[in-house]
């Protein structure tokens, strides 16, 4: 008997070993006809639920569950982690709101992460639509509600490029390749070109600044050069005080001077005839004897030394071409004297 008892005393150790080792591979994972068994606890906002998974990841757990996470649901772990046995997963849910873009009737859903403010909130709306929006800065702190309207303003910016020309100016350049008195184009000028790139912002539709952004030159201007004459034009001369005439043939005169004195004229004052020429004109200076079958009176003409002159009186002895030029004073008849000079018979 005693053998009986021991050999059932070893039995029940052995039974109570087996059920113990059992009992702690239960309470870790199990073998199923499903594979191997994990027991997860997924905390979804409030809700709590516990359950055995055979899923591997919190991916494949979700799905097998019909869970549905929705843009920018927080979830711990990722859901690309291994289910692991006793795994604690929480889903910390979005926030769902509404964007309505520069008061239009339409209400964009979008939903906002856990915590959200206002500013952060329309900043991922921009980065998810790639657009640009501004909103009221006042309540940029304000955290988002489950189906808050958030009022935004778009923002558009636009490069606009012109083509300015620069006005050219104009450049006056003597030529001796032109005539006295005349100008002659050289070179038509042409304006400069500037390319403006202008950025141009609208907010809410509006028009709300104009920048110039960037100038590139695509062309200098170029200036008109006009040719100022500087050569005599043949049959042409010019005077003393630069003054240019114009003539029909030129002499080599022997000139002398006379005055109305009564040595050189023949005449005192009182006489009727005192400072009348032959011609009939009042002797003064710019009036000259000469012979007049070699010089018509009234001929103009300019004289080397003296300046113009015309034709208006002449003497016994003027002849040929001889040449006397009347002076105001005797003092200057006398200086100067007998020369020869060139006279210009002018047209």
């Amino acid at each position: 008997m005693k053998k009986f008892y021991h050999a059932m005393a070893g039995l029940v150790i052995v039974l109570a070993l087996l059920i113990t080792t059992v009992n702690a591979y239960e309470g870790t994972t199990r073998e199923t006809n499903e594979g191997l068994m994990h027991d997860v606890t997924i905390r979804d906002g409030d809700g709590v639920i516990s359950l055995p998974t055979a899923a591997d990841t919190i991916a494949e757990l979700l799905e097998n569950m019909g869970i549905t996470l929705y843009d920018r649901d927080i979830i711990t772990p990722s859901i690309d982690n291994m289910i692991t046995q006793g795994m604690n997963i929480r889903i910390t849910r979005s926030i769902p709101a509404y964007v309505r873009i520069d008061g239009s009737e339409e209400l964009i859903p979008f939903r906002a992460r856990p915590g959200n403010i206002l500013s952060v909130f329309v900043n991922e709306f921009s980065r998810y639509t790639e657009s640009e929006f501004v909103f009221d800065s006042a309540g940029w702190h304000r955290r988002i509600s489950a189906g808050d309207i958030v009022d935004v303003r778009s923002v558009r910016r636009m490069s606009v490029q012109d083509v300015h020309e620069t006005p050219y100016g104009r450049e006056y350049v003597d030529s001796d390749q032109v005539y006295l008195g005349e100008t002659e184009l050289y070179r038509e000028g042409t304006p400069g070109r500037h390319l403006i790139t202008t950025e141009i912002v609208h907010i809410g539709g509006r028009e709300s600044s104009r920048t110039q952004v960037h100038e590139e030159v695509l062309a200098v201007p170029v200036s008109t050069i006009m040719h100022v004459g500087t050569a005599i034009p043949p049959n042409h001369a010019t005077s003393a005080c630069g003054e240019m005439f114009s003539y029909a043939r030129t002499l080599i005169m022997e000139a002398t001077a006379y005055t109305l004195s009564f040595e050189c004229t023949g005449r005192r004052p009182g006489d009727p005839w005192f400072g009348i020429t032959a011609s009939g004109m009042q002797a003064q200076v710019g009036v000259v004897a000469v012979d007049t079958n070699v010089i018509p009176f009234h001929t103009r003409l300019y004289i080397e030394g003296y300046g113009f002159a015309v034709a208006g009186d002449r003497g016994g002895a003027i002849r040929g071409n001889k040449i006397d030029l009347f002076f105001d004073t005797r003092a200057e008849a006398l200086q100067f004297g007998r020369q020869h000079i060139r006279v210009w018979i002018l047209d």
